[in-house]
């Protein structure tokens, strides 16, 4: 089963402001700062965050407390259109029901001055149903079935 979660959210802050953190590994630290009982530890395995010409991939590793950890590779980091893809590459939902997993993050200048609209968008492919909408659900807040 294939599907696709999206939100917006409109930010009092330029897009360019914005990008500063998503676009970089800044965003996985404030994640981090932000939940320390959910993540304990970020380890960037390969890059800085951005993808030059000699770095393909950004590889990160965020360990949960407890048996859940995942690796994330960014496989696209675009400044100017800022658009950043991620996909999931071990762990995390991987090992609950998910056959993959990628998340897209986009910051769009807003029609007032130094606002911006972010959109955040999952793209998955469950491997096991009932495992993964269960892990949907719980994360949506409500009960999805198939």
């Amino acid at each position: 089963m294939e599907g696709s979660i999206s939100m917006k959210l409109e930010v009092n802050a330029s897009a360019s402001e914005i990008w500063k953190a998503y676009g970089s590994l800044q965003l996985p630290k404030i994640i981090m700062d932000t939940f320390p009982d959910k993540y304990s530890e970020l380890k960037v395995l390969k890059g800085d965050g951005h993808l030059e010409p000699s770095s393909k991939s950004i590889l990160l590793q965020v360990c949960v407390p407890g048996p859940t950890w995942y690796r994330e590779e960014y496989v696209v980091v675009d400044d100017v259109k800022r658009y950043k893809l991620a996909k999931m590459l071990k762990g995390g939902v991987l090992e609950q029901g998910f056959k993959s997993y990628e998340t897209i993050l986009t910051a769009i200048e807003g029609e007032k001055p130094n606002t911006c609209i972010m959109t955040g968008t999952v793209d998955y492919v469950l491997d096991d149903i009932d495992s993964g909408l269960q892990v949907l659900s719980g994360a949506l807040g409500h009960s999805i079935k198939s």
